[in-house]
């Protein structure tokens, strides 16, 4: 999974496969020939190139500059295992959302979001590891465990990770300002 970023904005990409001179991803964006992206890996690296073709939610990116896929990889591998995890591209929106803890609600907004789960902000205070349920206008209900909280802001894990099918149309169709 990447973040793909252009003209249109940003959303999540499937990469399907990589060479070093391209690559081939799945989006929900409508994109057309020669548009200029850029792919945003878990690690960090950012691809930049050009939309060469499309077919349904298919296309293909020709890059810039030939990359080192054998290199991208074992640096991603290696930031991988420094950072103890993979994270999930993170998409900033803004938007109002609902939590529900011990049979009471509490409003919020949502400030980031990716597959795994959200950044909010919220003058309720729930304590770490506290399973919450968050609704977002557009998506199905989630529950998420309370990884951090202070100043004002949570951060959650989902216990089940939104479909790339489920956050890439949420994100397409701005269901909150991004």
């Amino acid at each position: 999974m990447g973040k793909l970023l252009s003209r249109h904005g940003e959303t999540l990409c499937r990469i399907r496969n990589l060479s070093n001179g391209g690559l081939m991803a799945e989006v929900h964006m409508p994109l057309v020939d020669d548009d200029a992206v850029q792919i945003e890996l878990k690690a960090g690296d950012r691809l930049s190139g050009r939309v060469r073709w499309t077919h349904e939610r298919r296309m293909g990116i020709a890059f810039d500059e030939p990359v080192e896929v054998d290199m991208l990889l074992a640096r991603a591998t290696v930031r991988t295992a420094e950072q103890g995890m993979v994270r999930a591209p993170r998409f900033v929106v803004d938007c109002p959302v609902e939590l529900r803890a011990d049979g009471r609600r509490h409003p919020g907004r949502l400030v980031n979001v990716s597959q795994g789960g959200a950044r909010l902000e919220t003058d309720f205070l729930p304590e770490p590891d506290q399973l919450l349920t968050l609704a977002i206008p557009g998506l199905p209900e989630r529950k998420g465990g309370v990884r951090w909280a202070s100043d004002g802001a949570i951060g959650l894990s989902f216990v089940e990770p939104l479909a790339f099918d489920e956050l890439g149309m949420w994100l397409a169709e701005k269901h909150c300002q991004s």
